[in-house]
C-alpha cells in the first residue's frame, strides 16, 4: 500500500462553507463528521463513488442512523446522487483529478530520470513521455468526466423520470407540403393543413403542439371523416373540422 493511496486535499475552513454551516447548525457536530466520514469513504472507492443502498451498513459501522446519513447525502447540496443509485463529490473529484495529474507528472519525471540514467536516447525519451502522460491523465479523468456528464444529463429531467421536449418549432409551407408528398403522394391537403394550425397557433385541441408530422398523419387517416359544414348563397366550401 503506498504511502499516499488514501491522500486528499482538504481545505482548512470547509466549516465555514455556507452549506456546512446549514448542516451543523441543524445536524450538529455529528452530522459535520458523517460529511467527513462520507468524504473519505468515497476517496477510498476506485471511481470515488458509492452505492446508495449500501448507507445502512455504513450507518451501523460507524455508529450512526441510516436517516442521518441519508440527510447529509441528499439534503445539503453537498453531494450528487445518480438516479438513486450512487453519489459522489463532484468537489472530490475536482480535487483528485488535480492530484493524480501531479502525480503523473512526478512519476513521468521519474520515468525520465532513469531513461536518462541508462542511456536511453532523447527522442525515444520525449515519446515516451508523451505518451505515459496522455494516457494517464486521460484514463484518470475519464470516469470523472463521465459522472459530471451524467449528473448534468440527470439534473436536466424532470423529477418524475420523464424526458425533457425541446421546443416546438412551427413548420414552413415547403416543409409540410414535402412530408404530404412522401405519406400520401400528393400534397393537396398540405395547404389546407398548414392554413389550419397557423390560425389555430399549432395546437392540438387546447394543449400546445408537439410534433406536427404525428399531427399531419392523423389528418390524412381521418381524412374520409371530414364533413361540409360551410356554405353559402352562392357556393358550399368544404372545411375540415379541427384535429385534436
Amino acid at each position: 500500500m503506498s504511502k499516499d493511496c488514501y491522500y486528499f486535499t482538504h481545505d482548512s475552513n470547509a466549516k465555514d462553507d455556507p452549506k456546512c454551516v446549514l448542516l451543523i447548525e441543524q445536524l450538529g457536530m455529528e452530522g459535520y463528521g458523517i460529511y467527513w466520514m462520507l468524504v473519505e469513504t468515497l476517496r477510498d472507492q476506485p471511481d470515488y463513488t458509492y452505492p446508495v443502498a449500501n448507507i445502512p451498513a455504513l450507518a451501523r459501522r460507524y455508529n450512526t442512523s441510516a436517516e442521518k446519513v441519508r440527510t447529509v447525502v441528499y439534503n445539503y447540496e453537498l453531494f450528487t446522487v445518480k438516479e438513486d443509485r450512487i453519489f459522489f463529490s463532484e468537489s472530490l473529484n475536482r480535487r483528485m483529478q488535480l492530484f493524480n495529474e501531479r502525480r503523473a507528472k512526478r512519476s513521468e519525471a521519474g520515468r525520465l530520470g532513469n531513461a536518462a540514467r541508462w542511456g536511453v536516447s532523447q527522442t525515444h525519451r520525449n515519446a515516451m513521455a508523451m505518451q505515459s502522460q496522455s494516457l494517464a491523465i486521460k484514463v484518470k479523468e475519464s470516469k470523472i468526466k463521465k459522472l459530471s456528464n451524467e449528473s448534468k444529463e440527470s439534473a436536466d429531467k424532470p423529477r418524475n423520470g420523464t424526458s425533457k421536449r425541446t421546443a416546438f418549432v412551427a413548420p414552413e409551407i415547403e416543409e409540410v407540403k414535402g412530408f404530404f408528398l412522401t405519406i400520401c403522394g400528393t400534397e393537396t391537403d398540405a395547404e389546407c393543413f398548414y392554413d389550419h394550425f397557423t390560425a389555430n397557433g399549432w395546437r392540438a385541441g387546447r394543449n400546445p403542439m408537439k410534433d406536427w408530422k404525428a399531427a399531419a398523419r392523423n389528418w390524412v387517416r381521418r381524412k374520409p371523416d371530414f364533413t361540409n359544414v360551410k356554405t353559402s348563397s352562392h357556393e358550399s366550401k368544404r372545411t375540415y373540422e379541427p384535429l385534436d
